[in-house]
């Protein structure tokens, strides 16, 4: 036995000493890194046509990996309520045991009174076998324990409102972060053919150019500042095509899809079709003060704190222990090796009654902060409706006249192109009225890009939910049509005043 025990004692210092950190090799790390990208990416409906603006939404909310983030935390909150409330439960507790020695476990008396005082009374005797199994199951139940979990149960439910309250949030960033996106990347589909060919063009011109200061058949003044010119204008048109494909890759980041995936965009033949509001501000305020995920989680973590309070109060409680169990030991020695045996016990922490007022102190003065920081977020909530609106008003004037001056500069390039042909003006004066007349339309193309961004951020800001009953499980089809028609109505929510009148 003794050899036993010191072979285990030997064999458990080997293995501590032997225990060394292992780096991750370099093929370790691309393996998982191609594991992760085909796990985000696996289980996802093929892009098989050009994508609407509800399909990339639909695409987004499904496979987003921020959005299935946020469900999955919500998932995790709801296991959790679910472990706390098991604590309410009492403890059904079974336990077996072993116990084996080389010799008997004796002992002797010594008399303490009488004539033999100090004197052994006893012969040495045991009763207690070498070797003993014993097992027990015992039923326990504390009653202040069983109060504390019920509270910590509630907690954990509001909890998991709270981490609803979280998947609003995150499912309404996404929705604008989408709608932003598409329209700019929208533009990229009316303008990047012709931003290329643009810039074709143009290079062409400054080639030209250079030629004819070469031959020097041109002032070289005049061919320095033509070239200058055309410089500044690739610039402008190679950054415009570099927003084209940003835009792009942002939208299919948010639809999870990889970035070398071609995909088109279902982009309307005008832009003719504005997006309203006509609900003043007073009425947006309102509904931003009752929708908006921030104030809903900031009153279930009031509650929390209510309860917080319940628990210091319960913990002032003596604490009151029941148990019962059935029992059993192979000792031979033994007149019974079964047994029945049940209890109680009342405890009292004397140290946690005293420290209960600093505890109800702590408890009211986290209540003061939780509805101070509940009054500023209201007050920054009715700061954000107001600049939204006013952001969503100056986006569309901003866009109202973008488009004026678009008209105006087709109407210059086309009266350029005349004279071009009419061999009345000039490569560098058509390229100069070309850009322009391409500047302007990119402008009312991003402008139209920011009207929309300033809507979705209005709808954002007052906190409007768009999110089917259903994702998960759900066709990608049926999630378009729901949303198309949440987002539907939410516009026409908006704009139900000019509706009426």
């Amino acid at each position: 036995m003794k050899q036993i025990v010191l072979l285990g004692v030997i064999i458990t210092l080997l293995a501590g000493c032997s225990m060394a950190p292992r780096p991750l090799a370099l093929h370790e790390v691309e393996q998982r890194s191609y594991q992760d990208l085909s796990a985000a990416l696996e289980m996802q409906e093929p892009v098989n046509g050009p994508i609407s603006l509800y399909g990339a939404m639909a695409r987004a909310l499904k496979y987003n990996l921020e959005g299935r983030l946020k469900l999955m935390e919500t998932s995790l909150a709801l296991e959790q309520k679910k472990v706390t409330s098991f604590e309410m439960l009492p403890k059904l507790v079974t336990s077996a045991g072993y116990k084996s020695r080389d010799n008997y476990s004796g002992s002797s008396s010594m008399a303490l009174e009488g004539p033999n005082k100090g004197n052994e009374s006893l012969v040495s005797s045991t009763s207690q076998e070498k070797e003993s199994v014993t097992s027990d199951v015992t039923l326990m139940w504390n009653i202040l324990d069983f109060g504390l979990s019920y509270v910590r149960a509630k907690q954990e439910g509001d909890k998991v409102l709270i981490a609803e309250e979280h998947k609003r949030k995150t499912i309404q960033n996404i929705i604008q972060q989408v709608r932003t996106a598409y329209w700019k990347a929208a533009s990229s589909e009316v303008l990047l053919a012709e931003l290329n060919l643009l810039l074709a063009d143009t290079r062409s011109a400054l080639e030209r150019s250079r030629q004819i200061e070469r031959e020097g058949l041109a002032k070289p003044r005049q061919s320095l500042e033509y070239q200058r010119t055309l410089l500044e204008n690739i610039g402008f048109i190679k950054g415009a095509i570099q927003q084209m494909h940003d835009a792009r890759a942002e939208l299919a980041r948010l639809m999870n899809v990889s970035p070398s995936t071609p995909f088109t965009l279902v982009v309307p033949a005008t832009l003719a079709e504005l997006p309203r509001i006509s609900l003043d501000v007073e009425e947006l305020e309102r509904l931003a003060l009752s929708q908006r995920p921030e104030l809903r989680e900031e009153d279930y973590r009031a509650r929390i704190t209510s309860l917080e309070a319940r628990k210091a109060l319960l913990q002032a409680f003596p604490s009151l222990n029941l148990h019962a169990g059935f029992n059993t030991d192979t000792n031979s020695f033994l007149h019974n090796s079964q047994w029945w045996e049940a209890g109680a016990r009342v405890s009292l922490n004397l140290f946690k009654l005293l420290s209960q007022p600093a505890i109800m102190r702590a408890v009211e003065a986290q209540q003061g902060v939780d509805s101070l920081r509940r009054q500023a977020l209201s007050m920054a909530i009715l700061t954000q409706v107001h600049l939204a609106y006013n952001g969503f008003m100056q986006a569309r004037e901003q866009f109202e006249l973008a488009d004026q001056i678009e008209q105006v500069s087709t109407r210059l390039s086309k009266l350029t192109l005349a004279e071009k042909q009419s061999s009345t003006g000039s490569d560098l004066e058509m390229i100069r009225s070309d850009t322009q007349a391409m500047a302007t339309k990119m402008r009312t193309m991003m402008s139209y890009a920011q009207l929309q961004q300033s809507f979705s951020q209005v709808i954002n800001t007052v906190g409007i939910d768009v999110l089917p009953d259903k994702i998960n499980d759900v066709p990608l089809a049926e999630i378009e049509a729901s949303l198309k028609e949440s987002v539907v109505g939410i516009e026409g929510l908006l704009a139900q005043r000019a509706a009426n009148e």
